[in-house]
């Protein structure tokens, strides 16, 4: 697994061909769960590749929750996500 701190949007888009940045793939992880920025405990986000495709792979915390989410890293598209009680 890359982390994307060690990936500029230059080196993501050669990566990815054209893809969204972890800033715009975090932002719709949040937006799809309701959330802002200042809401959360932690977060990670990495790229990894995932059955030939680049994913970015978000993980944060909110109010005793771990929300957990792959979105594809060249369509914006929520792949999977899951929401749990931890």
């Amino acid at each position: 697994m890359t982390s994307i701190n060690r990936l500029n949007d230059q080196e993501l888009e050669q990566v990815a061909g054209g893809a969204i940045t972890a800033d715009e793939a975090m932002g719709r992880a949040l937006e799809h769960a309701k959330l802002s920025r200042d809401q959360l405990s932690f977060k990670k986000v990495e790229l990894d590749r995932e059955h030939g495709r680049m994913v970015y792979e978000i993980k944060f915390y909110q109010g005793g929750f771990e929300f957990e989410y792959d979105i594809d890293a060249e369509t914006g598209d929520i792949l999977k996500w899951e929401k749990e009680y931890d």
